[in-house]
Order: structure tokens, then sequence, then C-alpha cells
């Protein structure tokens, strides 16, 4: 679905970005946030269309320094207008990295789409890279999995091994969760710590 077809629906919620039901949205964030996401936390959700990872975490109580991305203007401009205090940038990470450092970076199901000229694996280990690059605590990206019994044509499913790998090429520190929806998994990514 292109950006400006996203934006032109009359749902500015779950229906619109196709992120299933608003339980398994929930899901999906509260395994984000369980990171370590804690209040005044410099946040970076990168891919982060209407803002409802922030939605989430303030109805958990939780006023994070957030700065939301997307490479939709649409998308952008209603996020502005749902969270004016907060922080929005037209932006893709790959072709303009940000030089700022953030505590978190989080990515929510934003690469499912296949891809009709670039692989998917590639691009997100690519957008993993630059991301764990600018956050000091670590980062949380949440994705399909392969472990299906059905596929949709025009999603893409991520091998949890394959991306735990290659995370473990980044940082020692990972941490695969594939306990909270049947078809998703989460990675971390954390930064190195020494021992006391």
């Amino acid at each position: 679905v292109s950006g400006h077809r996203l934006v032109r629906t009359q749902y500015h919620d779950v229906r619109t970005l196709a992120s299933g039901s608003d339980e398994k949205q929930s899901a999906r964030y509260r395994a984000l946030m369980e990171i370590g996401i804690r209040s005044g936390d410099k946040v970076l959700d990168l891919g982060c269309g209407f803002a409802d990872f922030l939605s989430f975490l303030m109805n958990e109580g939780i006023e994070p320094d957030y700065t939301g991305c997307d490479i939709v203007p649409g998308l952008i401009e209603i996020a502005r207008g749902k969270h004016p205090s907060a922080r929005f940038e037209l932006r893709d990470i790959q072709e303009k990295p940000t030089t700022e450092k953030f505590d978190w970076v989080v990515s929510s199901q934003a690469f499912n789409n296949i891809l009709m000229h670039e692989d998917n694996f590639e691009l997100v280990k690519d957008v993993i890279r630059i991301a764990f690059a600018c956050c000091n605590k670590g980062l949380a990206i949440d994705m399909m999995g392969d472990y299906v019994d059905f596929k949709e044509e025009r999603l893409y499913y991520f091998n949890p091994e394959a991306a735990f790998s290659f995370a473990k090429s980044l940082t020692a520190r990972v941490v695969l969760r594939h306990d909270y929806l049947q078809h998703e998994f989460c990675l971390y990514l954390l930064r190195n710590t020494p021992l006391k």
C-alpha cells in the first residue's frame, strides 16, 4: 500500500496500517516497551505511522522524550496533529541517518510489505545497523516471523534465527522474544555494559 493511499482512508488507526486488531497492536507495543523504556527516556520511533506507540506509552503512564520518524508525509502530519508536543521528522534513515543519540530506538511492523526491488532482510539489516549506532541503551524491533502455516503474498516473513544471528554480530546482548504473538517476534539489541 502506498503512503498516499494510506492517509486518504477514513481511518487513522490499525485498520489503515494493516496492523491487525487493537489487541495485537497493544501486545507488540508492550513487547517493545518492555526493553526498558521509562518516563524521560529519549526514544526514536522508526516508521512511527500515526505515533500510536507514543499513545500506548502515555496510556501506560510513561512520558518519554519522543521523536517519531516516517517516510510518508501524510502520516507525519496526522501524528503531529495527535501529539503536538512531540517531535516528528520526515526522514529515511538509510538515505539521511541522524547524528542525534537516543536512549532507545524502536520500530514496529515497518518492514512487513514485500519490496519489489530490494531484499527485505538486507534492507532491515542495514536499518538495524544504522539505528543501533544512534542508541545509547538499545534497539527493539518487531517483525512478522516465518513460523506460519499460511503466507500472504504481499507480506515478507522474517526468519527469527537469522535475525538473531545478525543481531549477535552487532552486540553480545541480544534477546529474541517469540512469546507475545503467535506469528511475530521482537528483537532487543542492547548496548554492552561492563559487569560490576
